[in-house]
């Protein structure tokens, strides 16, 4: 049940599984506790309202409708119902804040890092399945299924494609991608709303709106975290630019400009810690979302041979517990091993490489060339699709 607290702000709700750490997390930073509760029982209206709008066409006409809107073809989008042309309307309404150039540096440091980029872009997403998010994704048992392998190259391709030049350009795909992904939330969310699959008094709204801030903290500031711990050395307006280019990618993904802080990393960090605070601790649906993540990974490389399989999730599982830390791997259900020395040791790799571009750029150039090919490769599908989760449960659905 929601109950009102004499500590919170006032007409302030909290659901149920909010109460201890909300508490807890207002002896913290009260301001930021109260920031990230308010937005607990929110959406996405404007998201929301497209998905809804769209619930009454044919699934067909409906996936044209949004390729329409994606592509420009305005004669093609003339017939699309009003909430979905709002939609892109307000996409399309470019923030002041948003200047293009400042994105060049942010990439430039991705290209030169992409091997350390992607798994603590993995860790990260990790993360984010630590938290009531997963309960969402769990519900529709996608990544549980053979479903799973297309959901991880769908998010991989997102990260890859906003982090190349001209991507968020109005006509880019890391611009369509954010769109579609704030569209298939908004589906999510109908489809746990119609059947009574979530109870908002107890969790919120799923996928809700402090979700998306906790998820936006985390692919930005917590990701040039994770990714400075590997050893990439990440200059200041390197890391400011990524934290452009994420805050950007949020905002068009209909996070709330309240959540975003002007993309300053500290002050993401500290909206991180106390979002995450206020989390309840990772339960089963965490777990095996999490578990499910690490063990389709040798799929998304193409390791075909079993003993390669086990040795690439061994090192996936080793490599996640130095990064997330003990407490949060054990609450995740993952396998106990050690860590001693793991990160160090991949700091001194990266130095070596390092070393090795400035006595042999071309060899460099080809082990970069290498990383980077496989990380496209893992993430290749086969069409960029805008269709929508047409049944909750992904057994039922169409594919997407």
């Amino acid at each position: 049940m929601i109950r009102q607290r004499e500590d919170a702000r006032p007409q302030m709700k909290i659901p149920s599984v909010y109460e201890d750490g909300y508490a807890e997390a207002r002896r913290l930073d009260p301001g930021l506790a109260d920031e990230y509760l308010r937005h607990v029982s929110v959406g996405d209206p404007v998201a929301d309202a497209a998905a809804d709008s769209l619930a009454d066409f044919e699934t067909s006409h409906g996936h044209r409708l949004i390729r329409a809107g994606m592509d420009g073809d305005a004669k093609a989008f003339a017939s699309a119902p009003a909430a979905l042309r709002e939609l892109f309307e307000r996409a399309e309404e470019t923030p002041s804040w948003w200047d293009a150039r400042v994105a060049h540096a942010g990439c430039r440091a991705f290209h030169a890092n992409s091997d350390l980029f992607v798994p603590a872009f993995f860790v990260v997403t990790l993360r984010n399945a630590s938290t009531l998010i997963s309960r969402a994704f769990y519900a529709t048992g996608r990544v549980r299924t053979v479903h799973g392998l297309r959901r991880i190259r769908q998010n991989t391709r997102h990260f890859i494609e906003i982090m190349l030049p001209g991507a968020m350009d109005r006509e880019g795909d890391g611009w369509k991608l954010s769109v579609r992904i704030r569209l298939v939330h908004a589906q999510v969310r109908r489809l746990l709303r119609d059947p009574g699959d979530w109870d908002p008094e107890d969790f919120g709204a799923p996928l809700s709106a402090a979700h998306m801030g906790l998820a936006s903290a985390n692919f930005s500031a917590s990701l040039l975290q994770e990714a400075s711990r590997l050893g990439a050395a990440l200059d200041a307006e390197s890391r400011t630019s990524v934290m452009q280019i994420w805050r950007y990618a949020s905002w068009l993904l209909g996070t709330p400009e309240a959540l975003l802080f002007e993309g300053d990393e500290s002050a993401t960090l500290a909206f991180r810690d106390i979002a995450v605070a206020c989390e309840p601790s990772p339960g089963e649906e965490a777990s095996v979302i999490a578990q499910r993540l690490v063990m389709a990974l040798p799929l998304v490389a193409g390791l075909d041979e079993p003993s390669k399989q086990r040795d690439f999730q061994v090192h996936a599982f080793r490599v996640s517990r130095a990064l997330l830390g003990d407490e949060t791997a054990d609450q995740l259900g993952f396998p106990k091993m050690s860590t001693a020395g793991l990160l160090r040791w991949m700091r001194v790799k990266r130095r070596m490489h390092d070393t090795l571009h400035r006595a042999a750029p071309k060899l460099a150039t080809k082990w970069w060339s290498d990383q980077f090919m496989f990380l496209m490769d893992a993430a290749m599908i086969d069409d960029l699709s805008y269709r929508l989760p047409d049944k909750l449960k992904a057994e039922a659905a169409s594919p997407w």
